[in-house]
């Protein structure tokens, strides 16, 4: 395509324009450059989890939220675990819903947020056992002895494409009666707002 000079000079008018009241906007108190939530650009808004364990056992995994683009990201995270002191979830139960922050994925045992845990997160108080791909499922005999039964394939979700900031998260481990591994990740979006 060839510009004349009249419609080049034009453009460049048009993008200075667009420029100024892009300057102008960002000085606003609004939401209108916050793309993670929050009320001012560049905050962070939360999203509400819940697990719901449709399983006869008791699950073992991280959970978390993290930026793919930076390589810094320290991951806002949540760990289920067997341990006396662990949040744990039992089979056939509910988690208590809580809060992470609002990250661009939101992750369940996806090896980039491990990765970024075990560059970005030292000396903390992090259960090893629990840094596991996906999800681990446990059964207990009469002798209090834990045994894994199986795992579920890593679970990641992408902020914008399937959930938004301020939703709920619901999160159902389910037995994978017609799949390749054991059991399964399903997962419900409770949007925050409703536009009806």
């Amino acid at each position: 395509m060839i510009f004349k000079q009249s419609d080049l000079q034009m453009r460049c008018t048009q993008f200075a324009a667009l420029s100024a009241v892009l300057t102008a906007i960002s000085g606003c108190t609004s939401s209108v450059f916050a793309p993670l939530g929050g009320d001012t650009a560049g905050g962070r808004g939360k999203v509400g989890v819940l697990f719901l364990n449709n399983t006869p056992n008791s699950a073992v995994f991280t959970v978390g939220t993290y930026d793919t683009l930076d390589p810094a990201s320290i991951p806002n995270v949540k760990q289920f675990g067997l341990n006396t002191g662990d949040t744990q979830l039992a089979g056939n139960s509910s988690s208590k819903a809580f809060q992470l922050d609002c990250g661009r994925v939101f992750s369940i045992g996806g090896q980039r947020m491990l990765d970024l845990i075990g560059l970005n997160i030292t000396g903390s108080s992090l259960d090893s056992d629990a840094l596991v791909q996906g999800a681990e499922f446990f059964t207990t005999d009469v002798n209090s002895t834990s045994s894994s039964v199986g795992s579920s394939e890593p679970f990641e979700a992408i902020l914008g494409e399937d959930f938004s900031c301020g939703s709920l998260l619901v999160v159902y481990f389910e037995v994978n009666d017609a799949g390749g591994s054991p059991f399964r990740i399903d997962f419900q979006v409770i949007p925050a707002r409703s536009n009806r």
